[in-house]
């Protein structure tokens, strides 16, 4: 009988899942923000100042970051909020 069992237990180890798949999906995936790569279009300079302005990846309107400071690097890109 032990020869048996062992073979009735790696019968159930190998067989397959009859159970369905389910993929995690949060309730309020609605209210999330979406957000889309900015990548830096061009600096200017001005009194005070410098205005980094970023070109959105799905095109639309610049988005612009005012820093305090000539000497401040603009960043190169950054994750900004899409607008619809």
């Amino acid at each position: 009988p032990a020869p048996l069992v062992c073979a009735f237990v790696a019968t159930l180890m190998v067989a397959d899942a009859m159970a369905a798949g389910r993929t995690y999906k949060p309730q309020n995936e609605e209210n999330a923000p979406k957000f889309e790569l900015c990548r830096l279009k061009k600096r200017d300079y001005i009194d005070g100042g410098t205005n980094c302005i970023y070109a959105r990846q799905t095109g639309g309107k610049d988005v612009v970051i005012k820093v305090d400071g000539k000497k401040v690097r603009c960043q190169p890109s950054f994750q900004c909020k899409r607008i619809n």
